[in-house]
């Protein structure tokens, strides 16, 4: 009797958002998954402002990851947008991965974001991050005190800076993609533009530098991006470079000062780290130029949001 011929698996995937409060982990963890880094990530809560789609195509599985920014009470027209941000994610994902820092403590918004998504009953994981910091005993408490918060349909301990417990996580988002099809084509990776990864990638090492200082009142606009052939162009910068100039945008004064610095040593330093990291991620020749405004109640404006892409 003749072999009957193999069945051809079928493709499949999910979209999961990654939700939680600020400075949970949540961008690290993207970076992670996707094996490279995509999302600017800082100690500064709120550094994410918009949706990321991440892309992994594993097999026949595909996972579309939606980045979300740290869920908190808006008090800027900024504010806001981010948290639209968070309710389209809800809106469109299959499955929630709700991150928490489990070296915190369960408090109010935990609670407060439990009952929303009981209300949504989208089906859930609990990822308890930072889990490098805990001893057993203590990972065993926290379980135990977020079990009963929702009918949680996996809780999975992971560490994500350091990458622990990332394949048992793995094997669960791709046991549970049970959506037909693939929504995004093979090649597809993210959303994002070179330019917004730019920007955010500037703004990034403002945070990582400034700190407590300025954070949230800062904002990149990509003013230009040249490549070779534009009457412009550095000629100097090879034919495969690419010239860009940013603004970084801040609400007062003051903080243009911190991000000077005495004789411009901070702008320089912040040009100097960036320029390597866009380096890498555009795997060519860059040159980068920041000028520092000031852009008063820039937050609260929507055509500078609107120009922000927030």
């Amino acid at each position: 009797m003749a072999d009957q011929p193999t069945k051809a698996p079928q493709r499949r995937h999910a979209t999961l958002a990654i939700i939680g409060l600020p400075n949970a982990g949540k961008s690290t963890l993207l970076n992670a998954l996707l094996g490279q880094k995509l999302a600017a990530t800082s100690q500064i809560p709120q550094t994410t402002r918009t949706k990321v789609l991440g892309v992994v195509n594993r097999g026949d599985v595909q996972l579309a990851f939606l980045d979300t920014p740290g869920i908190h009470l808006p008090k800027h027209a900024l504010n806001e947008r981010m948290m639209a941000h968070v309710d389209q994610a809800l809106e469109e994902a299959d499955l929630l991965l709700w991150m928490v820092d489990a070296d915190d403590y369960l408090g109010t918004g935990e609670h407060a974001l439990a009952k929303r998504l009981r209300k949504l009953g989208r089906p859930t994981y609990l990822l308890l991050n930072k889990i490098d910091l805990l001893s057993k005993g203590r990972l065993l408490e926290k379980i135990a005190t977020y079990k009963d918060l929702l009918p949680f349909k996996e809780i999975v301990p992971i560490g994500a800076k350091m990458g622990l417990n990332l394949d048992p996580l793995w094997t669960l988002l791709e046991r549970d993609a049970t959506q037909p099809g693939w929504p995004y084509d093979e090649e597809t990776f993210t959303d994002q533009t070179e330019r917004s990864l730019a920007a955010e990638f500037i703004r990034e090492k403002v945070l990582r530098k400034t700190r407590e200082e300025v954070p949230h009142g800062v904002a990149v606009l990509i003013e230009q991006w040249l490549e070779a052939g534009h009457a412009d162009y550095p000629e100097d910068l090879g034919p495969e470079g690419v010239f860009i100039a940013a603004r970084i945008l801040v609400d007062r004064d003051g903080h243009r000062k911190i991000l000077l610095g005495s004789q411009g040593e901070m702008i320089k330093d912040i040009r100097q780290s960036a320029q390597r990291e866009l380096r890498k991620l555009l795997q060519r020749p860059v040159r980068l130029e920041l000028f520092v405004k000031v852009d008063e109640g820039w937050r609260d404006r929507p055509d500078r949001l609107d120009r922000l892409s927030i």
